[in-house]
């Protein structure tokens, strides 16, 4: 009985998979005149403006600008540190390394490297591709320095321990950040983000969404919320955010989230809180185990 549900699961597999690379190729067709890794050069830039006394949110590549709290310029340091090229060199082989290392960590086939949120970060270099495996480590107080929302699975998991390595990070770091400069253009910094991300993926740019986001997250618990919060209910998302759900997957969800549609995490999260009430009600009514227990009668 049990082969052709194992059937139907590698068909859905091979389903998935096609979903993946169809979008995935018609992602980078969009994207093969623009120059890759814009993200990590922007960040590259940005943090090598900061090394030379200059303002790094005023770097800009076209519509593109700088916009990441300050704690973001540490870990950029020693890649700005380098030639431009080896240094965006040096950034992709180890998000190349660290997607890997999250699919085996997950338990995921390798052709999840895929999954089209994976391969426009990939492609773009920005560090949110960094913030899952940290997470998922030994480092997780590190995320936070990387992206400062970050904290937000933190919060909701309650680890201290790293909430509080990461806080006195950034009270040792703070006389050498310039946070006076972040905060004086934060009303801009703001503008342009939502303008850059026009208008973001979360539940946001649908604000009926809204309601139905937060209370799947309530109801999905809060190991699931935790890595649900960003791609649903943060403000101006954009696609890879929604790597921050990579944890917390599902086929369905996953399948949802390979659309880059604008309030599509936040639907997705709904779905995935429906899957779990349903996966739940349905172990309920499951009848009792009847196996024998190796006697005879």
């Amino acid at each position: 009985m049990q082969a052709p549900a194992i059937r139907w699961a590698r068909v859905g597999d091979v389903a998935l998979a096609a979903w993946f690379i169809t979008i995935s190729v018609m992602r980078l067709a969009h994207l093969a005149t623009a120059d890759p890794f814009s993200d990590s050069t922007l960040y590259l830039r940005g943090t090598a403006a900061w090394l030379r006394g200059e303002d790094p949110w005023s770097v800009h590549m076209t519509t593109l600008y700088y916009a990441a709290a300050p704690p973001s310029l540490l870990p950029m340091a020693p890649f700005a540190l380098l030639p431009e090229s080896v240094g965006l060199a040096v950034l992709f082989v180890l998000s190349l390394a660290a997607s890997f290392w999250t699919l085996r960590r997950l338990g995921l086939p390798w052709w999840w490297i895929t999954w089209p949120p994976l391969v426009d970060n990939l492609w773009n270099g920005n560090p949110q591709l960094f913030l899952v495996p940290l997470l998922l480590g030994s480092a997780a107080w590190f995320a936070p320095i990387v992206k400062a929302y970050a904290v937000v699975p933190l919060i909701i998991q309650l680890r201290l321990r790293a909430i509080i390595i990461a806080a006195v990070v950034g009270l040792v770091t703070l006389p050498f950040l310039p946070w006076g400069t972040f905060l004086a253009r934060l009303s801009n910094t703001t503008t342009l983000l939502s303008e850059q991300s026009q208008g973001g993926m979360s539940a946001w740019f649908f604000p009926v969404l809204v309601p139905f986001a937060a209370i799947a997250l309530v109801a999905m618990g809060r190991e699931r919320a935790s890595w649900w919060a960003i791609p649903a209910l943060w403000p101006s998302t954009q696609w890879y955010y929604s790597l921050m759900a990579m944890p917390a997957l599902t086929p369905l969800t996953a399948a949802i989230l390979a659309a880059p549609v604008q309030g599509g995490p936040a639907v997705a999260a709904i779905v995935a809180a429906i899957e779990l009430s349903w996966r739940a009600r349905r172990t309920r009514s499951a009848p009792p185990s009847t196996e024998r227990d190796g006697r005879s009668d």
